[in-house]
């Protein structure tokens, strides 16, 4: 497994795709993103353009570890922050399954961040322990936001928090690990 961090902008995605260009042709694209409006529709459009036909794209951020990963020279997971922007909002918004956003009525100060990370935490434990069990040649790309301010609200605070712990957690299982920073790649881990 291989992790590669930065901020926005960084250049991450492309230097993550081209890991695992250089594994084969046969590539698989996890999308853990949810298009919300036309400006992330345009955003994924985009991401699809540069990466050109010889990937195919998996949507979706659950139940990674049950998917049919036959014959993929390598995978990239992009990323790993929408997947816990959305095991997040998954876990906060309740039973009834409702969307939970910044805009909504939901008091997120009383939300409970500690349970999400929990829930958060066991899923990536259990995606983790599959892809080292197959051998499974993945690139996981992810955002390193414990640069800046600490955030204004509780939302914020929160996700920071958890976001920050799975990525301690993906980098110290993962072999090598990857900082970009304007789109210059450096190598901050190799096993």
């Amino acid at each position: 497994m291989i992790l590669v961090t930065g901020g926005c902008r960084s250049g991450k995605s492309e230097y993550g795709e081209k890991l695992v260009e250089a594994m084969g042709t046969h590539r698989l694209y996890v999308a853990t993103g949810k298009v919300f409006d036309d400006e992330m529709a345009r955003r994924v459009e985009k991401h699809k353009e540069r990466r050109g036909e010889l990937w195919i794209t998996h949507e979706g951020y659950l139940d990674l570890e049950d998917l049919d990963y036959t014959g993929f020279d390598g995978i990239l997971l992009d990323s790993v922050t929408s997947m816990v922007t959305n095991l997040l909002f998954d876990h906060i918004s309740g039973p009834t399954g409702a969307e939970a956003s910044e805009d909504s009525d939901m008091d997120f100060a009383s939300a409970d961040f500690n349970g999400a990370e929990s829930y958060i935490m066991e899923k990536f434990q259990r995606f983790a322990a599959a892809v080292e069990e197959k051998h499974l040649p993945y690139v996981m790309v992810t955002d390193e936001i414990g640069l800046g301010v600490v955030p204004e609200t509780p939302l914020g605070r929160g996700f920071r928090d958890i976001l920050g712990r799975v990525n301690q957690y993906l980098a110290a299982r993962a072999e090598q690990v990857y900082f970009v920073i304007s789109g210059i790649p450096v190598r901050i881990k190799a096993e």
